[in-house]
């Protein structure tokens, strides 16, 4: 009879001091992102001194080809200036602030809201025309969120809770 061996394996856990705090961490890690990318560029780059080919400098670091060869035509014209990233946080909302506040006490009081009720209330509160698409981000950017329909009986007596206690009861 072969006998079985089992081992257990401890585990220790480690304690971490809390400098910063999770939130801190995070912060800090979004302000080097912008490092790491230039840092990918220069790799890039290096590559493309070591081997002058975009197609292989590309595969080293990860990227298509048609990236490289934006990233080398930057590098060309800017130098190491022209390997940060260009954007800007993109395209400005439509609705200020303020707007969403209104937007938010409007779906506030309006009874069973759906997607197209709001999107009908954007339309005629601000002039605005949005996507189905963009009204459920609205949405859940203002925290609504979707409920399951339930149907209410119209004939439903005012004391059906005490009603269920008692049959329960029995």
């Amino acid at each position: 009879m072969n006998d079985i061996l089992i081992s257990m394996v401890s585990v220790i856990k480690k304690e971490i001091e809390d400098h910063i705090g999770l939130d801190g961490v995070k912060k800090e890690i979004k302000k080097r992102k912008v490092d790491a990318i230039v840092m990918q560029r220069l790799i890039f780059i290096q590559s493309m001194f070591e081997h002058e080919d975009v197609q292989k400098a590309s595969k080293v670091v990860g990227v298509a080809p048609s990236t490289g060869y934006e990233w080398l035509k930057r590098w060309n014209a800017e130098g190491i200036n022209g390997l940060t990233p260009k954007y800007d946080g993109g395209k400005p909302s439509k609705l200020s602030k303020e707007d969403y506040k209104k937007l938010d006490k409007l779906f506030y009081e309006t009874e069973n809201l759906t997607t197209d009720l709001a999107h009908e209330i954007v339309k005629t509160n601000f002039n605005i025309d949005f996507s189905q698409r963009h009204i459920q981000r609205i949405l859940k950017r203002l925290k609504y969120t979707y409920t399951k329909p339930y149907m209410i009986y119209a004939k439903i007596p005012e004391d059906a809770e005490d009603q269920l206690k008692k049959k329960l009861k029995k």
